[in-house]
């Protein structure tokens, strides 16, 4: 990918010059020359920059980071591919997780994919189930597992069942709740939760990571609702009713070659821990 773009991507993300110098291996003024080329190249200005040397994006730089992760997912799979035209025996399978299926069941797959899919070369991706789900859609991901029921466009994708999952009570009552963020299939039993059992926390924290999540628990921080499944076999918990026992789906991409699929999902399948 056009470096100019590599070097704006990590001035954004750090929002210093020096930071990206470091990331980079370059010079300061080398980042910023790269970035004054760039500029002067769309003719727009990308960074906001005043005496004390700090750094904020302009709405155009704004916009130009969203698009350049994007021009920079594209060229990373175009590389694959084309890595993977010069071996046509081997295959390129994108595959993602949601987090609660990555912790249940991702090490498992692989570990059977190694054995009975030996000619797969494979991409893995974690994220909340929207966000699979997107990937999918926008044929990022070849095959997703998702926690929650989603719509789906069934000219682009279609669902299996994998697996089922009990989603328990854990935490100490405070009076404070580790929720997760929009879009996860935790988040979405979360609200449901909330309703049925008429709960109204007295305070809230958002965190997008269930390893945190057992750890703020673990230390009487408050409490959550997750999968029975990744929870320490220590940590206490209750089984909530049965409308918080829910499917985990398989999302397969329709031009993923069927029989290939199939096999795919099998192992899935497989790989769900035993109770």
């Amino acid at each position: 990918m056009n470096q100019y773009l590599e070097t704006f991507i990590i001035v954004y993300e750090t929002r210093s010059f020096s930071l990206a110098a470091k990331t980079l291996f370059v010079t300061q003024p080398t980042i910023s020359i790269q970035i004054q080329r760039l500029e002067k190249t769309i003719g727009h200005p990308l960074f906001i920059r005043d005496q004390h040397r700090t750094i904020e994006p302009t709405s155009e730089g704004n916009l130009l980071y969203e698009k350049a992760l994007k021009i920079r997912s594209i060229w990373q799979e175009t590389q694959d591919q084309l890595d993977h035209l010069t071996t046509p025996n081997r295959k390129l399978i994108r595959i993602g997780f949601s987090q609660t299926v990555s912790q249940m069941l991702a090490a498992n797959f692989l570990k059977l994919a190694q054995k009975k899919l030996p000619t797969i070369d494979w991409h893995v991706t974690v994220g909340n189930s929207n966000y699979i789900a997107k990937q999918l859609e926008q044929k990022s991901l070849d095959i997703g597992m998702v926690e929650k029921p989603l719509l789906i466009d069934p000219e682009k994708m279609y669902r299996k069942k994998i697996a089922d999952d009990q989603l328990v009570r854990i935490g100490k009552h405070t009076g404070t709740w580790l929720v997760r963020e929009p879009g996860s299939g935790i988040a979405h039993y979360t609200q449901q939760f909330f309703q049925e059992y008429g709960i109204m926390p007295e305070k809230t924290i958002q965190i997008n990571r269930n390893e945190l999540i057992i750890s703020l628990v673990q230390q009487d921080i408050g409490e959550t609702i997750m999968s029975q499944s990744v929870i320490p076999n220590n940590l206490p918990n209750t089984i909530i009713n049965d409308h918080f026992k829910r499917t985990l789906y398989s999302l397969t991409a329709n031009d993923l070659e069927k029989s290939l699929a199939d096999k795919i999902n099998t192992l899935l399948k497989q790989s769900v821990p035993l109770e």
